[in-house]
């Protein structure tokens, strides 16, 4: 289950081979009826299902369709008979975990997408107030693992699968380059650049997001930018190749920010901005260095690099470190800082024979741990041992469960809503602007003795000026 009907490859790639390979019947709960996954779904006759995820958690009215929502998935669920449901992605979970509690299926999972839902507050809140729904959460990292330990899920009820590639399409001996300097016009020896990755929105200053991701753009694009400049010091024919498009038109006005921003730096000669490329596996077989400087992730892009033998510089974040082995692998640098990110790509670029042997070691660990293979083994492993102690019920019995879970779950559902409104929503609008009316009043009053005595200070001046241009009193006068 996952609310998109693009990307979502991995979920495809899941699908087919657990139903290929491991003999389940599959099928996938889906936001709509057209989009590339849709397609890819179609062309191997997966069949799929269409639930409107749109209601969500920003406003009271999303608020009175959610109800509505999860009991419409929760009667599919029950009228399909899952045995197993399995949510990806905060947003898809947040409607499946309660709609497959209520129908009652006998094996329950969602496989956490990446640390940022565990360090955002409310969405880290959630996830603690609603984990004890599943019967097993799948962390898909070595960080998301540590956060959910840390929010105090229990060990036996944890286990750790990757989201990997599909290790046939990312072999550097049987493809088909993508000739991306003959396309740009750029000789063989110039040193290439490049980072793979979609231009997200910056992340707006909520409670759904940490606090030290507030109006930033995730992928680190700017940073690989910024680094760009300094690397080009010492490589001044280097090129830094940006492959990706903008995701919806926020992200759109994100690529033109960063767009403005080369222009600025005078680096419009240097910097391409690829768009959206289908042959991304052909691209990373070219680079001389490729980057992933995101500043939250799941494994992000390594994968994929590391599979094509690429050399690779990556941030020191989420689930990177467990592909990217600094010195071993690729080589690690902080988060939001381009001076160490053009260390690290110069230190590649000057040593190409290091560069490459990093980029052979990361193939064989990728080969190793991180393919699509292992990922649908264990989770086939996981789905046994579960539907093992959770047998599915009789119809009578699971309507009679169905119905007790909706009288003990309301009250639940009921503090959730009023802690994300109230709580996490409301009072952080309207209190801080209450306080600020309520702080300028205090501040008049508290004021108000300084204003008087001004007052009184400036009447005796005038006063007393007034008086002066009148002269001084004489004899005469008195009399």
């Amino acid at each position: 289950m996952v609310a998109t009907t693009e990307g979502g490859t991995w979920m495809f790639e899941q699908l087919r081979e657990l139903r290929d390979q491991h003999g389940f019947e599959v099928a996938a709960i889906v936001s709509g009826y057209q989009g590339k996954l849709i397609d890819k779904l179609r062309s191997e006759r997966i069949p799929f299902h269409v639930i409107n995820f749109r209601p969500g958690f920003g406003s009271p009215r999303a608020l009175l369709q959610l109800p509505r929502t999860v009991w419409k998935l929760a009667q599919l669920l029950r009228r399909e008979r899952f045995d197993i449901v399995q949510t990806h992605v905060f947003a898809t979970m947040m409607i499946g975990r309660p709609a497959a509690w209520l129908a009652d299926v006998p094996v329950r999972l969602s496989m956490i997408a990446g640390p940022l839902q565990l360090e955002a507050p409310t969405s880290r809140w959630i996830e603690r107030a609603t984990a004890w729904m599943e019967t097993a959460i799948i962390a898909s990292c070595e960080r998301s693992l540590q956060l959910c330990h840390e929010i105090g899920i229990p060990r036996e009820r944890l286990s750790l699968i990757y989201y990997t590639p599909d290790a046939t399409k990312f072999d550097p001996q049987h493809l088909r380059p993508a000739n991306i300097r003959q396309r740009y016009g750029w000789t063989k020896d110039t040193p290439v650049v490049g980072m793979v990755a979609y231009f997200y929105p910056r992340l707006p200053k909520t409670r759904w997001m940490p606090e030290y991701l507030h109006k930033r753009g995730v992928k680190g694009h700017e940073d690989f930018i910024r680094a760009a400049r300094i690397v080009l010091s010492e490589f001044p024919h280097a090129k830094f190749v940006m492959v990706g498009s903008g995701w919806t038109a926020a992200g759109d006005d994100y690529q033109r920010e960063m767009k403005l921003l080369v222009a600025e730096l005078g680096l419009q000669q240097s910097v391409v901005f690829g768009g959206f490329q289908e042959d991304v596996n052909g691209v990373l077989s070219e680079l001389d260095v490729a980057v992933q400087a995101s500043l939250s992730e799941n494994l992000g892009g390594t994968a994929e690099a590391l599979m094509m033998e690429c050399p690779l510089v990556a941030t020191r974040v989420g689930g990177m470190v467990d592909t990217v082995r600094d010195r071993e692998t690729g080589l690690l640098v902080n988060p939001s800082d381009p001076e160490d990110l053009a260390r690290a790509i110069l230190e590649l670029l000057r040593e190409p024979q290091y560069a490459n042997a990093l980029g052979a070691a990361g193939r064989k660990l990728m080969l190793e741990r991180f393919t699509l293979e292992r990922t649908t083994t264990e989770l086939s492993t996981l789905y046994d041992c579960l539907l093992e102690t959770n047998e599915r019920r009789t119809d009578s019995r699971r309507q009679l469960v169905c119905f007790c879970r909706l009288l003990a779950g309301a009250p639940l559902f009921a503090y959730i809503a009023f802690r994300l409104f109230v709580i996490d929503l409301l009072l952080p609008i309207y209190v801080p602007a209450y306080l600020k009316v309520l702080a300028g009043a205090a501040i008049r009053i508290c004021y108000l003795p300084v204003r008087v005595a001004a007052f009184v200070l400036r009447s005796a001046k005038a006063m007393a000026g007034s008086a002066s241009r009148k002269g001084p009193l004489n004899k005469l006068d008195l009399d």
